[in-house]
């Protein structure tokens, strides 16, 4: 349950429609927004979603019987209702309530004095929006989305917990289809967006790199006149974002871009060392991506005036979150866990990362799936096999049915010692035999494979001595 600090007659207003049914004297209360039926109804707003699989105006009478003082309905499923001799007690009819939730949440943001940032990319955008907000609560109470609720529900739910203290919020926009974040960006409204790259995600249904770049500069839909646009120079297709009279664009990278690394040097972890202007930064999690992610809260931070003192501060102190390119110092060895998701652009950043790491032992990649490719699957696989032997990888152990293609590709560029099995489990039973002191472990694949169960039973383990 959300307790917004609004009434119901101020949400009415807000979707431009009536109640039916709600005694007057309850329109000057409170919004307490319910979407789960699961949860207590007594007093709350129920706000059923329309999915692919489940359509929650089912519950409506039930929340009733149990206490709710209204439901936000579709109109016209209240009308297929009512065919049925079914009806909603005491309700507000909205088009189509997945919109009605964006254009409250639209609504609602308006009522505060935030400076908001809205971040996407097909990688790095979940760090990059954790990094941000660590610059940015170096100076201002802030605000962000919790985990990835970075969707059509996530991003209300984040509007949805402003509070008259915040004086920023750091918004995560993600995309699994076209035109998924134009509506997210318009009920934001940012002052600051951020495009971390375009990669091979979501072809499923975007199609092409081309297709992906289209959905994600639809972040600047609901941009402020006079806001900034933050892209990555490197980037191909970014890299032709020019400014225009509504927004001013302003680019980082490691070869080009208004904020790039001076004096770049790498330590033992793989974690960057360098300058911006005379500011020196030292950042604690690995690899180019992370550089990356970094230079993007950067430029963050410098466009809300946060001192880059600070920023290196906060940068220092930030470390990765659960599962994003963690190392974990396991029994001997090292860990780098990066089960959180996996697509070619991610996956490829990670082998490169551990292939410039030193290593006393061997370099094991363990890889698992990478979901939602499509007709790309098979080639995306093969292509980031042949790149394990490449990043001096010792061996590869890869997860999966579409992990078979890990193995043509690493195979075609002269690797022999290479693994392939169907379950994760399999996989911890080879491992557990194999895993010797002084290696690196790089455990990835798509949120689906559960390659954290990978992570969980390496740390457990009692590796074998190198004779």
């Amino acid at each position: 349950m959300l307790k917004l600090d609004l009434t119901i007659r101020e949400m009415l207003e807000i979707l431009e429609t009536e109640a039916v049914g709600v005694p007057s004297r309850a329109l000057n209360r409170k919004v307490n927004l319910c979407m789960d039926s699961r949860e207590k109804a007594k007093g709350v707003v129920f706000w059923p979603i329309k999915g692919v699989r489940l359509d929650s105006h089912q519950f409506v009478n039930q929340m009733e019987k149990e206490g709710a003082l209204m439901s936000v309905v579709n109109q016209e499923t209240m009308e297929e209702y009512s065919t049925r001799n079914e009806t909603f007690k005491a309700y507000a009819p909205v088009d189509d309530t997945t919109k009605a939730l964006l254009k409250l949440a639209q609504g609602y943001q308006r009522r505060f004095k935030v400076k908001k940032v809205a971040i996407t990319g097909s990688n790095g955008k979940t760090t990059t929006k954790e990094m941000v907000k660590a610059v940015l609560s170096s100076k201002f109470v802030t605000h962000a989305t919790q985990g990835n609720f970075n969707n059509h529900i996530g991003v209300p739910i984040t509007l949805f917990q402003l509070k008259h203290s915040h004086e920023a919020a750091v918004i995560e926009m993600g995309t699994s289809g076209p035109d998924e974040i134009r509506p997210l960006s318009l009920a934001a409204e940012p002052d600051v967006a951020v495009i971390t790259n375009i990669g091979a995600s979501h072809l499923e249904r975007l199609g092409d790199l081309d297709g992906v770049f289209k959905e994600k500069i639809n972040i600047t839909a609901g941009l402020k006149k006079g806001g900034v646009l933050i892209v990555n120079a490197d980037d191909p297709r970014l890299c032709k974002v020019k400014s225009t009279k509504n927004f001013k664009v302003v680019t980082f990278g490691l070869r080009r871009g208004m904020v790039k690394p001076q004096k770049l040097q790498w330590n033992e972890n793989a974690c960057a060392d360098f300058y911006v202007g005379r500011t020196h930064f030292v950042l604690n999690v690995p690899g180019n991506h992370n550089l990356y992610n970094a230079l993007a809260a950067i430029a963050v931070g410098e466009a809300f005036r946060v001192s880059k003192a600070q920023i290196a501060r906060a940068l220092g102190n930030f470390r990765a979150t659960n599962m994003r390119m963690e190392i974990k110092k396991a029994n001997g060895f090292k860990i780098v866990s990066d089960c959180y998701n996996a697509n070619p652009s991610s996956t490829r950043m990670a082998l490169q990362t551990i292939g410039n790491m030193n290593v006393e032992g061997c370099r094991i990649a363990v890889l698992g799936d990478m979901l939602e490719l499509g007709k790309v699957s098979s080639e995306q696989h093969k292509s980031i096999g042949a790149l394990v032997p490449e990043m001096n990888f010792d061996l590869l152990v890869a997860v999966g049915k579409e992990a078979r293609h890990y193995v043509e590709g690493a195979k075609q560029r002269g690797m022999a010692n290479v693994e392939h099995f169907d379950s994760v489990q399999e996989a911890i039973e080879f491992l557990s035999d194999v895993v010797s002191k002084g290696d690196v472990l790089l455990v990835k694949g798509s949120r689906g494979m559960k390659m954290e169960q990978v992570v969980d039973a390496m740390e457990k383990l009692a590796p074998v001595s190198k004779m």
